[in-house]
């Protein structure tokens, strides 16, 4: 009775062996396929080129419109102090935008998931926080800033725009965080992870393409009153 019992025992045992065995080979194989993903490759020579001209075209617009105040001829009306702040915070946002962590991004030829990951996580930091939010909204919270002209209708702009970018970015990051998932490779799955990167990483330039638009409005505004005061 006990020899039989110590059988039953030792093929119990080696079915719980082989099964394990078995769920570890599944797991190994479904991580290779998945690794074969995270190497996709997409080439975004052109379309990085493309975004850099046009990057390069705003900065010189902001520039040009700031470069209108200078404090040491400045003989308007207007409350210098809130001119000092806005022309500082901006420049402080150009000097984010053409870090060389941010302008690396425009010299690559080719991305993968790692990549677009990199960039959002960047532009959140960089561009969201320390320029938009950190500068730009600052800024408009200040009360030499509030005094100065139009200051009523700008504000609620910025404030719009920021909200929005601020959404935008958080999707497009939880997308890329939730595609470390596990699943065969399919044809519908490889599709689908190929549209992320490439998808993801246009969803980024995008909005910052959109906060260089916010900062041009804001620069233009700025250029506007000191003319007109």
């Amino acid at each position: 009775m006990k020899k039989i019992l110590l059988e039953y025992a030792n093929i119990i045992g080696y079915t719980i062996t082989g099964l394990i065995f078995g769920l570890s080979f599944f797991l190994l194989f479904i991580n290779f396929y998945h690794s074969q993903e995270l190497s996709y490759v997409a080439d975004v020579s052109e379309y990085n080129t493309i975004n850099k001209d046009t990057v390069s075209q705003k900065i010189a617009t902001i520039r040009a419109n700031l470069s209108v105040y200078n404090q040491a001829n400045y003989s308007g009306n207007l409350n210098i102090y809130g001119l000092n702040t806005a022309q500082i915070k901006l420049e402080e946002c150009l000097k984010i935008i053409e870090s060389p962590e941010m302008m690396a991004y425009f010299e690559k030829k080719e991305i993968q998931l790692k990549d677009s990951y990199n960039f959002a996580v960047d532009f959140k930091n960089k561009i969201l926080n320390d320029c938009l939010v950190m500068q730009v909204k600052s800024m408009f919270n200040t009360d030499t800033v509030s005094k100065l002209p139009n200051f009523d209708i700008i504000k609620p702009y910025v404030e719009l725009s920021l909200n929005n970018l601020l959404s935008s970015s958080a999707y497009v990051q939880a997308d890329l965080e939730n595609a470390d998932h596990y699943f065969f490779n399919t044809n519908g799955n490889r599709t689908n992870f190929f549209d992320l990167v490439n998808d993801s990483y246009s969803n980024i330039m995008n909005d910052y393409q959109d906060s260089l638009d916010l900062l041009v409005e804001i620069s233009a505004w700025f250029k506007s009153i000191v003319i007109g005061g």
